[in-house]
């Protein structure tokens, strides 16, 4: 059995989040910069960086995580919003293209996306939670699981994504139709 990890201390958390904010506004706008241009535009030290961050990947890491957490976010404003089933599913078709348009500098890192969001927990997810309960209800179709729809609405998104940074629909474009998708292929009908 290994020993607990010791808590973080707070200044040191700060700076991870410093560093993690610092390097989302730089890679939208130079997605190549540089762990050194990352430590410049953060205003703290490369060692202290490296010290977080040992190497991109682990940066790149912890930028999706931050929006992993996002995209709960939305998730529980479009269902707080109300309104119908339908109505929900539209609101999360486009904010979570909108999100993903926000942070498409990662496109080149979809492989540390995928493996981000394979390890976060079912159990609290606010999605799924949502879908459970929407079933239940008889609002969404009783011919799929919980699980396999909340698994396939990250595959969905990342179409919409892939079809915006193609040029073939814009934002709004892109939002509605992956609304549109989700209702289609999940509303109970």
């Amino acid at each position: 059995m290994t020993a607990p990890e010791p808590p973080v201390r707070a200044d040191a958390r700060r700076n991870r989040d410093v560093v993690v904010d610092a390097a989302m506004l730089l890679l939208a706008h130079k997605p190549d910069a540089s762990m050194r241009e990352v430590a410049d535009a953060s205003g703290l030290g490369r060692t202290t960086v490296y010290r977080n961050f040992p190497t991109r990947d682990d940066l790149i890491r912890a930028i999706f995580e931050r929006i992993v957490a996002e995209g709960r976010a939305v998730v529980i404003a479009a269902v707080a919003a109300g309104g119908s089933t339908e109505d929900v599913l539209r609101r999360l078709g486009v904010e979570i293209v909108s999100l993903g348009a926000r942070y498409r500098f990662l496109e080149a890192h979809a492989g540390l996306g995928q493996e981000t969001w394979r390890r976060q927990p079912l159990e609290d997810d606010p999605l799924l939670a949502w879908i459970r309960e929407t079933q239940a209800r008889g609002e969404l179709t009783a011919t799929l699981s919980p699980e396999w729809i909340h698994g396939m609405v990250s595959p969905l998104a990342v179409g919409a994504s892939e079809q915006l940074l193609a040029g073939r629909v814009d934002e709004a474009r892109a939002g509605w139709l992956l609304g549109e998708t989700f209702v289609r292929a999940f509303a109970a009908g």
